[in-house]
């Protein structure tokens, strides 16, 4: 017998929900955080692709850091979302939760503000 799925997986991708199936490409990953700081908030859960798949990451705790790290460095001003590791399955996904920024805009560092700058539509 399977275990019923996560709610939150059981949720359709919209205004404040994103899934991703890895880390391979960082900057959808900052773009959909930002967006997210920019608007309503919300959570992307990365692990778990298009299909809602649950994937896992490899190495949850080296991921956890990464995406850290991946936030510190590349979103401007400083984004302070909920990353928590989740176990779904046998697998662990990683759910980052952005709440509603009172410091916004954020924006892409790299990109600046001009050009860096998202929001989530519906």
């Amino acid at each position: 017998m399977t275990a019923a799925p996560h709610p939150l997986l059981q949720q359709a991708e919209g205004k404040t929900l994103e899934f991703k199936r890895d880390l391979s490409s960082p900057l959808p990953v900052l773009k959909t955080l930002v967006a997210f700081a920019n608007s309503a908030g919300g959570k992307l859960v990365i692990g778990v692709d298009d299909a809602r798949q649950v994937l896992g990451v490899a190495d949850p705790l080296a991921e956890e850091e990464r995406i850290c790290n991946l936030i510190a460095d590349g979103i401007a001003p400083r984004l302070i979302p909920n990353v928590e590791l989740m176990s779904v399955g046998a697998a662990t996904v990683l759910v980052v939760e952005v709440f509603p920024s009172s410091a916004r805009p954020h924006y892409l560092a790299k990109q600046g503000l001009e050009h860096g700058a998202y929001l989530r539509l519906g």
